[in-house]
């Protein structure tokens, strides 16, 4: 009963909920160093600790009934998942959770005595555990990686993530800056908070000048707030010497995503550019050299939304059965429009796999192309899988037209049954196209291999 509410590690509403676990790590990312600031408490903030605390609980159950993947392999064992879970997560929850409850418990219910105040200070000191949470965020952003199946998507993700983290550190910096300027206000040690007069400052205008000075040691820039005592000095050289290794590789890293994403768009460009030129140095026809041109966009255009197993060379390590399903879940949505592969799939998935791994090829076609013509020997049988084809035949000396579409209809099935068939019209793609063919040779010997398949069909 329990593993019937298991759910894929890879669905669709365990990624959305991990994004709203990545955004509430972020906020208390933000939230839980500004405390220095002392800001007051608002509607918007209790709303949120409540929110978090309350989805970060229901995280838990929520976590024992996802699978998981390890070593290649989907567990989807409800006993595994808990086993995992009390290795991987289950401390990290304690530590937070429970701190996080007992604030929440202890200031609902405290009063205005200094005992009530200073538990609460306290428990709102270990309420900074929820940053362990860092833990689970580099887990939860791989997992939403998971879904970006454009190179381009990816390397924008990264130049956000590097500026993310940018701003994050700073935050921090600035957060600790405030702090060590702000523990010698009721002392006679001076400090960068009194030389500016900062202590009757509004606490925004705090955050907004300590985030300044952070800023300015990443960069040649400057500003009128410096260090004024021992503490302070020490933190700024730390600071400095930290910025001077971590910028540089912040910066580099973006730099390099941003390079990468010229020579993405400049390799294109220069391939049409040379393709441009080879037709007009060999003197191409006007006509056929846009004919060309305009096939080439296109399938350059599809390449950049599909791509072939070909192009995914690490795809060579699956095992040849992961391969085959890999192919049959490609190529089966177009096969599905026939009976026969309907029924082959649902009555041996293996045999179908097979078929889809070995038996199926695909065939590209530019607009105007001719798939074959009256009288030719057929080879194979046809499963438009994008574009359109017109089919022409001549029937009581009149020529007569059918248009084939994808997910729509077959052509040259006889192939599959006779020994040789000749077909009796002409097959010419409207649109560029790509099409499924099915050897029959294979398809046969696949067949038979399975004895109970080959006997009903």
């Amino acid at each position: 009963m329990m593993s019937k509410i298991i759910a894929f590690p890879g669905s669709l509403s365990r990624v959305c909920w991990d994004l709203i676990g990545a955004a509430l790590i972020l906020y208390d990312l933000f939230v839980i160093p500004m405390k220095v600031f002392d800001p007051p408490e608002t509607l918007v903030t209790i709303t949120m600790d409540w929110f978090t605390l309350l989805f970060w609980t229901l995280n838990v159950a929520n976590t024992l009934t996802v699978g998981f993947v390890t070593g290649g392999n989907t567990v989807m064992s409800p006993l595994l998942i808990l086993k995992n879970y009390l290795k991987r997560w289950f401390l990290i929850d304690c530590i937070v959770l429970v701190p996080d409850w007992a604030f929440t418990v202890a200031s609902s219910g405290a009063d205005s005595g200094s005992e009530s105040i200073k538990m609460l200070r306290i428990l709102r000191l270990a309420r900074t555990a929820r940053l362990l949470r860092l833990f689970k965020l580099k887990w939860i952003l791989d997992r939403i990686n998971d879904y970006l199946d454009s190179e381009f998507g990816s390397i924008i993700t990264d130049v956000v993530k590097m500026v993310v983290l940018l701003v994050t550190i700073n935050h921090f910096i600035a957060c600790a800056w405030f702090a060590i300027g702000n523990q010698n206000s009721n002392t006679d040690e001076d400090s960068w908070i009194k030389a500016h007069g900062f202590q009757r400052s509004d606490w925004k205008y705090q955050y907004m000048t300590a985030f300044h000075w952070s800023i300015t040691q990443f960069t040649p820039a400057g500003m009128e707030v410096q260090p004024h005592n021992m503490s302070e000095r020490s933190f700024t050289v730390s600071v400095v010497i930290f910025a001077l290794v971590g910028f540089s590789y912040m910066v580099g890293s973006i730099t390099g995503s941003l390079a990468q994403l010229r020579s993405m768009s400049a390799g294109a460009t220069k391939e049409f550019w040379l393709l441009r030129r080879f037709l007009k140095r060999n003197s191409v026809p006007m006509t056929l050299s846009l004919r060309i041109q305009r096939f080439v966009e296109h399938a350059h255009k599809r390449q950049q939304q599909t791509m072939s197993i070909t192009q995914v060379k690490i795809l060579s390590l699956l095992s040849e059965q992961l391969m085959e399903e890999l192919q049959c879940a490609i190529n089966l949505p177009h096969l599905n429009v026939h009976p026969l592969f309907q029924f082959l799939n649902g009555f041996s998935t293996i045999t179908m796999q097979r078929l889809a791994k070995d038996a199926v090829g695909r065939v590209r076609m530019a607009k105007g192309d001719t798939l074959f013509l009256p009288n030719q020997k057929a080879t194979c049988m046809y499963f438009i899988a994008s574009g359109g084809v017109e089919y022409t035949r001549t029937f009581e000396e009149k020529a007569v037209r059918e248009f084939l579409d994808a997910g729509e209809d077959w052509i040259a099935e006889p192939i599959m049954w006779t020994p040789s068939w000749i077909h009796v019209g002409e097959a010419k793609a409207v649109t560029e196209s790509e099409l499924l063919c099915v050897k029959p040779k294979t398809f046969e010997d696949i067949l038979s291999l399975v004895g109970p398949v080959a006997a009903v069909v």
